[in-house]
């Protein structure tokens, strides 16, 4: 007898997409993840820009994540221009950056993730029972923002970040005063981590491929070589000899995967598998308070690992607030023509652009490659791989763990249609 699952759509995810899964006598005949969110054409028009323009331009790819999409371009911008930056340019980026991913990530646990375990059908739901819940997310994400901002400019679509530095630099009395307010919030992540680690989770163990970035100083985010759980080390300009898109009749966004090997998974969870031991110590503890067992192959615990990772990057900013010395520097302008990439790690994980840049300054060529899309085909396998293991369920149930299971990966639709 035939089955069907049909999420029309896919509620409590950035963007527009859908879930069709058909079973036959011999089990799963049918299963599209599809997007059907509109093309954006954001490569296209970036064509015949100058190659100052493009920071700000892609950063309109996502309210969630600009930060990223803005560093990951001027990155590779400066890699392709031989534009090189300063010690505090690099640690100013990296704290930009790691405010944003915490951030992001709590948005996603309490705004996205929580109402499906608590059968809630949104945050506003959760609010009569859950008030000191949210009333701690509204705190986390406010210093957050507030950090971000006086960095950037402001929390969404810098306006001081450009290649070679930034604009202008932040008062170090006002940024050192986020110490206090960074350690004011740490209470509230680990009332987080300990509420998104007792979820009642599938029992269910799915291995992938683990890709992300990687070197031998830190807990890499913004510079590193890409690695994986199956041997990949390379740099950044080998990736188009590892990765290739594909294009699926039912999606906007096209498929990421490794060459001559298969899908992939990137994002927190892909990140403590590879770099766990470059977590610091405190974010360790919890991990063993939480019985986390490393490496973890259950898809749906991406949450728990959002959450490690927020602890983690709050006490990095607090870290290096401690450290820094700002001095005033001139934003260097000079550049030679040419071409070239960079990855980093987006909220949802491995983001790549590529551009080259004519001796006008003016991009000739533009490529860019989101989490969403490199987790695309593992979404799909992923799904196949649970609906098989637990067909067995009422369909309601199925369903709705499907939905859990996108959730997880926290997917930017939007992103992926770039």
């Amino acid at each position: 007898m035939s089955r069907e699952i049909y999420v029309d759509y896919l509620a409590r995810v950035e963007g527009e997409a859908n879930i069709l899964i058909k079973f036959g006598e011999n089990g799963t005949e049918e299963l599209k993840l599809k997007i059907f969110e509109p093309p954006r054409f954001f490569e296209g028009f970036l064509i015949g820009r100058s190659f100052e323009e493009v920071g700000d331009i892609v950063s309109r790819i996502c309210g969630i994540c600009p930060i990223s999409h803005m560093t990951t371009a001027i990155l590779a911008i400066e890699n392709a221009c031989g534009i090189k930056i300063s010690e505090q340019t690099r640690i100013l980026r990296k704290i930009l950056s790691m405010s944003q991913i915490a951030a992001s990530h709590i948005i996603h646990l309490y705004m996205l993730v929580l109402p499906d375990y608590f059968h809630k059908n949104s945050v506003i739901e959760m609010i009569p029972e859950f008030k000191k819940d949210i009333d701690s997310f509204v705190r986390m994400k406010e210093v957050l923002n507030g950090l971000t901002a006086l960095i950037g400019g402001r929390a969404l679509h810098s306006v001081t970040h450009m290649s070679g530095g930034f604009t202008q630099i932040p008062d170090v009395d006002h940024l050192k005063s986020f110490i206090n307010k960074l350690e004011n919030i740490k209470p509230d992540i680990e009332k987080m981590l300990m509420l998104i680690s007792r979820l009642d989770y599938p029992s269910f163990h799915q291995q992938s491929e683990y890709v992300c970035i990687d070197n031998n100083a830190e807990y890499a985010v913004n510079h590193g070589r890409i690695i994986s759980s199956k041997g990949m080390n390379i740099d950044i300009g080998e990736y188009n000899d590892c990765f290739e898109e594909t294009q699926v009749g039912y999606a906007m966004a096209k498929k990421t995967v490794i060459k001559q090997r298969s899908s992939l998974m990137s994002g927190a969870l892909a990140r403590l598998n590879l770099k766990f031991n470059k977590l610091n110590s405190e974010t360790k503890t919890l991990a063993e308070e939480i019985e986390l067992n490393i490496p973890d192959f259950n898809p749906f615990h991406n949450n728990i690992a959002q959450a490690l990772e927020t602890h983690h990057f709050v006490e990095e900013c607090i870290r290096l607030l401690k450290e820094v010395d700002l001095v005033d520097e001139s934003r260097v302008r000079r550049f030679s023509p040419g071409e070239g990439g960079a990855v980093t790690e987006a909220p949802r994980g491995l983001l790549y652009h590529w551009y080259q840049i004519n001796r006008r300054g003016i991009v000739e060529k533009a490529n860019i490659v989101t989490p969403t899309s490199h987790n695309f085909s593992n979404i799909e396998k992923d799904i196949h791989a649970f609906v098989d293991k637990f067909k067995y369920l009422p369909t309601h149930e199925l369903k709705l763990n499907c939905e859990k299971l996108v959730r997880a990966y926290d997917p930017c639709f939007s992103c992926s249609v770039h």
